[in-house]
């Protein structure tokens, strides 16, 4: 049943497609021009009755498929909508409580602590949110939790965390849960087991500046081998890393020319904010660390005689932050 789920939401779309074309058709035929011009083509070559005769089997026949296309349409849309990655609802968290065996107590808290985690979250809080989520597990482990967590460790950039919270959710799912918790669990792990985009879809605005226009940060790799590369420009980033989790990234220099790499702070509410450049074997080349707002670090350089890759590994404060990567 959970692989059927799988394959009906991966050909909704096409069978979406299929239905309109369907009922068109069927809209066309039951005018009165075009089974005359269909008929004109014919010829005399079958007569007009056996014609019609054939023309609304056919019509019948078509409006049968069409309420199959729908059908298989419409529940591609609903099991999609279902096991899409999705942060769950405080609701949703509740229903799976109600199946299992466990105290009042247990329960209130971890729905206590669930509700205080999507709080959080929504104040980009993500560090804090983690650690309501660790609690609502620590008093009743739950897939529901453990899809979130994996959810957040991934916008925080901690792919490895995210990837074995998505794993326990799917272990957690196939012991208890039903074919369509287990479809959502195995599709937010493959979501997350996907390669990692290796360099930004956008190019870099050429007005680009630590005050100014910048491209979003992607997540990162959590090792030199695993860093995505990027483009010589400014970045801000989306979410504070959770924890002492670094997050790397690669960067090309070609031969001659210097890298220079400078950060600096938000503005408001800054943790520890941390940023180190690494050479092309990974040996520090020199780093920051501050707390303080909108603090600009003075230029990190390396030039490289040879053209060879850098990395900049980060963590910490990350939201609301500018790094600069330049390459001149």
């Amino acid at each position: 049943m959970t692989e059927l789920i799988k394959v009906i939401v991966s050909v909704k779309d096409p069978f979406t497609l299929l239905a309109f074309f369907a009922i068109v058709l069927l809209i066309a035929f039951r005018t009165k021009k075009v089974p005359e011009l269909v008929f004109r083509l014919l010829g005399e070559k079958i007569g007009r009755t056996r014609f019609y005769v054939l023309l609304n089997r056919m019509v019948l026949y078509s409006f049968a498929v069409f309420l199959v296309l729908c059908g298989i349409a419409v529940l591609g849309q609903v099991l999609g909508y279902k096991t899409a990655a999705r942060v769950a609802s405080v609701e949703e968290l509740k229903a799976e409580l109600a199946l299992i065996t466990v105290s009042d107590g247990a329960a209130r808290r971890a729905t206590a602590e669930y509700a205080k985690a999507l709080a959080l979250d929504r104040q980009d809080k993500l560090g804090e949110a983690i650690e309501s989520l660790q609690a609502s597990l620590k008093a009743v482990p739950t897939a529901t939790a453990r899809e979130t967590l994996a959810l957040l460790y991934q916008k925080a950039g901690n792919r490895p965390r995210a990837i074995e919270s998505a794993e326990q959710a799917v272990v957690a799912v196939r012991e208890s849960g039903g074919a369509v918790s287990i479809a959502k669990a195995e599709r937010l792990l493959k979501a997350l087991q996907a390669p990692v985009q290796t360099s930004p879809s956008k190019p870099c605005p050429a007005d680009a500046g630590l005050i100014g226009p910048k491209l979003d940060l992607p997540p990162g790799g959590d090792a030199f081998e695993t860093a995505p590369l990027l483009v010589p420009c400014v970045y801000n980033g989306i979410a504070d890393t959770a924890g002492e989790a670094w997050v790397y990234y690669k960067l090309s220099v070609p031969a001659g020319t210097t890298i220079n790499v400078i950060m600096r702070t938000r503005d408001v509410d800054v943790p520890w904010t941390y940023l180190r450049l690494h050479g092309p074997n990974g040996a520090s080349l020199g780093g920051y660390h501050t707390a303080d707002e909108s603090v600009a670090t003075t230029p990190i350089e390396y030039k490289a005689e040879k053209s060879e890759a850098v990395y900049v590994s980060v963590k910490g404060g990350l939201r609301g932050s500018a790094f600069e990567f330049s390459v001149r």
